[in-house]
């Protein structure tokens, strides 16, 4: 009994940790499923969730906007402060673990538009949502609006039951949203690669030659704010 008491209080330090610092939710997930290349050794996952401001959000309507793009860059360093502290947390205590950057692409010759670890592996595998025909992760309480951040580590930790299949049936909003054409319309299910459901390529170009004026690196977002799931 007092195992479980003190496994309780762990993660529920480790969860009080990450609100306090501005997570909107935390998940635990499981990632032996992946090959020990994929997970850099790792047994788990703390995904970190951070809802977008809606009123930044209601005002894209054809394009992105400056707000937009400076909102989603301030939310990225938000995520990457959370999930440092996290990770240093979990070390002091004797696990070693491994934030995973919010926005970083590394050299991949077979997919330019990858990064370390994919957040929405470990968001899937700990259940809270599941992706949508857009690539983007579907949370279950607030759809796409929601930014990701990852933590690897080997605490134990007690882990959601993971997302096999799609939720969005018949919806198809961020296809028809999509400027770049670039949503192929499938339904995601678990090990579907990401360039079955869209063209990663085709998005990135779009947002350099539409969306110069807003800033270098601009974000899109149309998909995102046609999505129903969790729209206000």
């Amino acid at each position: 009994m007092q195992k479980e008491e003190d496994q309780q209080l762990f993660e529920k330090s480790i969860r009080f940790l990450g609100k306090s610092l501005g997570a909107t939710e935390l998940s635990f997930s499981n990632i032996e499923v992946l090959t020990a290349e994929k997970r850099m050794g790792y047994s788990r996952c703390i995904t970190i969730f951070i809802r977008l401001s809606q009123g930044v959000l209601d005002q894209i309507k054809y394009e992105p906007t400056q707000t937009y793009f400076s909102h989603y860059r301030t939310v990225n360093r938000l995520i990457d402060d959370i999930t440092l502290r996290l990770s240093l947390f979990l070390e002091d205590r004797g696990y070693p673990s491994l934030a995973i950057p919010a926005s970083q692409s590394v050299a991949d010759p077979n997919d330019a538009f990858t990064g370390a670890f994919q957040h929405k592996t470990g968001a899937v595998l700990s259940g809270e949502g599941w992706i949508g025909r857009s690539a983007l992760f579907i949370h279950r309480n607030y759809g796409p609006r929601v930014r990701l951040g990852t933590v690897l580590t080997n605490a134990p930790l007690t882990v959601g039951v993971p997302t096999t299949r799609s939720e969005c049936g018949t919806c198809r909003a961020c296809v028809t949203a999509c400027p770049a054409m670039a949503i192929e319309g499938q339904l995601w299910e678990l090990g579907l690669p990401r360039n079955a459901l869209y063209d990663a390529y085709s998005c990135s170009q779009h947002m350099k030659d539409a969306y110069k004026h807003i800033g270098r690196g601009a974000v899109c977002g149309l998909c995102m704010v046609a999505c129903p799931v969790g729209k206000e």
